[in-house]
């Protein structure tokens, strides 16, 4: 469109300097006309009887003064030129055609005298021309506008046509149409390409890079548009399967390890589903899977559990794990909502854990209170264990590679319920968290390390033991914990206590106020998942501990990770040049620890060395 203007302006413009020449031309010619009409010898001989005029009045007594419309007389007896005008009768046509103007020099009078004759007739048919010529010029640009825009109406009319239709006939445009057709079978692949990317990009972002199955938005939408439907009354199964020794696989049996876990745990749930229709599994977490039933009864919720846990045993057993999944369940209906329903299922789940190995649990309540009744259940629990000291310690040694170097067991808690059945220690530590009792729990943790410490006639035996969060924040847990190792001082000497990287960032002075204290009672300490952070060297410069054990991450796939190998190696160093032993988490080939022996790690421990064992 913006080229058919172009053409129009030029065309317009093409057409007017076609008129101005024609205009000009035509002028010429009319003047020479003109000048030989007002020099005939009749106007002549009237111009020689004019006696000497010196005014109007005489000019208008002498001469007939209609047929000039100018005269202009010079002459002795005036002091200036004598001027007639007469006013043209179409002033525009006057000016585009002014009439030349003659001389004349009287032979008898000493006067000389300038005209213009009048010539009526002529300047009729030179406005006739002249007006012929415009018009018929309009008249044409007119004509060629509106065929050349009926024109590409119609060739638009056919571009289109030939576009959106692919049966359409080819048009007088042959190669235009065989354009057309090609840049069609381009657009086509290349819109059939655009679609296939968005179709990928789609399942990528729905789908788990893992397991492959839909993820938690997913999950979130579906379940949102099942309770969000009034329309129909409708029940479905809602199920959260939590793999909790997922976090125990990645620390001791690394991070592939983990992921085959969480892979083979999905394929047995897929494996039960498949029995079951139209139920749809997703990957909500790391370590949560969750599927929803749209047309499953509870007797058969309830069977289908009984499936999965058997699955589960069996894994257990075949793959030497304290556990695989708990399962919690709930009936979910319309017009419910998704926290409420979400808040159901967890609880569910809580009862699960506390139920045995790999138990399910189905929660049918759906009052509103229900996520109070959930944390009020987890307080009698974590109340009975504080009261009956119901968990046990496992332990797993950290190997010294120089001798330089004195190795340590770290212990482990595990938890049981009053049907001595295995609780997820994360699980307790959060719950006790959320319950506050998580410090009362902290201290007959440790008062029954101290007291098992005590047990044993010589001290040359270290113990690596875990400190929270929220007991390093709580001044009153540190004051106690000070007094506590001032009054045992050789128990105090035989203790290491580490403390994730991950908690050290968020409170550097407190966290300096923990590891002065743990110095001046004698004790020692460790900053464990080593490596992870931006803030490492910054914590290890600051906090200065007795030991840095690396991430486990960061040992995965050593042998082949050269650039891991390098910023080991330099951690290695830093550590050894500031009096600090390095220990390696996560080792599970002997290739791994050839590799760290090379670089002089001081100790290492992992699968390959030994499995946490009762203590």
């Amino acid at each position: 469109m913006n080229d058919y203007k172009k053409s129009l302006w030029i065309s317009t413009l093409i057409t007017l300097l076609i008129a101005l020449a024609l205009i000009i031309a035509t002028k010429s010619a009319f003047n020479t006309i003109l000048l030989e009409q007002q020099q005939l010898p009749k106007t002549y001989s009237q111009l020689a009887l004019l006696p000497t005029i010196t005014s109007i009045g005489e000019l208008e007594e002498s001469l007939e003064l209609s047929q000039f419309s100018y005269i202009k007389i010079n002459n002795s007896r005036l002091n200036s030129p004598l001027v007639y005008s007469q006013k043209a009768v179409n002033q525009l046509f006057n000016n585009l055609l002014p009439s030349p103007i003659s001389n004349f020099n009287s032979p008898t009078e000493n006067q000389s005298i300038q005209y213009t004759s009048v010539h009526a007739e002529l300047f009729k048919l030179y406005q006739s021309i002249i007006v012929l010529i415009v018009s018929a010029l309009i008249i044409t640009l007119l004509l060629y506008h509106t065929i050349s825009f009926r024109l590409l109406k119609k060739i638009e009319s056919a571009l289109v046509n030939e576009i959106v239709n692919e049966k359409s006939k080819i048009t007088p445009f042959k190669k235009v149409t065989i354009e057309l057709i090609e840049q069609r079978r381009l657009f086509d692949s290349a819109l059939h390409s655009k679609k296939e990317k968005i179709s990928l990009l789609s399942q990528q972002i729905n789908a788990d890079s893992l397991t492959g199955l839909n993820n938690r938005h997913v999950f979130r939408k579906e379940l949102t548009e099942f309770l969000s439907d009034e329309s129909n009354r409708k029940h479905a199964i809602l199920s959260i399967i939590r793999l909790f020794e997922l976090s125990v696989v990645n620390m001791h049996r690394g991070f592939q390890q983990g992921d085959q876990f969480v892979v083979n745990v999905a394929n047995i749930i897929n494996g039960v589903l498949d029995k079951y229709k139209d139920i749809h599994l997703f990957r909500i977490s790391g370590s949560e899977f969750a599927f929803i039933s749209h047309s499953m009864s509870i007797g058969d919720a309830q069977q289908l559990a009984n499936e999965l846990k058997l699955k589960f045993d069996q894994y257990q057993l075949l793959n030497n794990l304290e556990n695989v999944a708990f399962n919690g369940m709930t009936l979910i209906s319309s017009n419910q909502l998704p926290e409420h329903v979400l808040a159901r299922a967890d609880i569910a789940l809580a009862k699960a854990q506390t139920s045995g190995i790999n138990a399910w649990a189905f929660e049918e309540n759906i009052d509103n209170q229900t996520l109070q009744v959930g944390e009020q259940h987890w307080r009698s629990i974590i109340t009975d264990i504080i009261t009956n000291r119901s968990f046990t310690f496992l332990q797993q040694p950290v190997q010294a590679i120089h001798r330089n170097m004195k190795g340590y067991q770290e212990i482990f808690t595990r938890f049981v319920s009053e049907h001595n059945n295995t609780i997820p220690t994360d699980t307790v530590f959060s719950m006790a968290q959320r319950t506050d009792t998580i410090i009362k729990l902290e201290k007959i943790i440790l008062e029954k390390i101290i007291y098992r410490s005590r047990l044993r006639t010589e001290y040359s035996t270290r113990w690596g033991i875990n400190l929270s969060s929220s007991a390093m924040h709580n001044s009153s847990f540190m004051v106690w914990l000070e007094r506590l190792l001032l009054r045992e001082p050789d128990v105090a000497g035989s203790l290491v206590f580490e403390v994730p990287e991950s908690l050290l960032g968020h409170n550097l002075i407190a966290s300096k106020r923990v590891f002065n204290m743990l110095k001046r009672a004698g004790s020692r300490s460790a900053i464990c998942n080593f490596g992870k952070g931006i803030s490492s060297f910054r914590l290890f410069e600051e906090l200065k501990p007795d030991y840095i054990k690396l991430d486990a991450s960061l040992i995965t796939n050593l042998e082949s990770d050269s650039a891991n190998q390098q910023f080991i190696r330099m951690i290695i160093d830093v550590a050894h040049r500031m009096e600090c032993q390095v220990i390696a988490e996560g080792i599970e080939h002997l290739e791994q620890k050839q590799i760290l022996e090379s670089m002089y790690i001081d100790g290492i421990q992992g699968y390959l060395i030994a499995e946490p064992t009762p203590l």
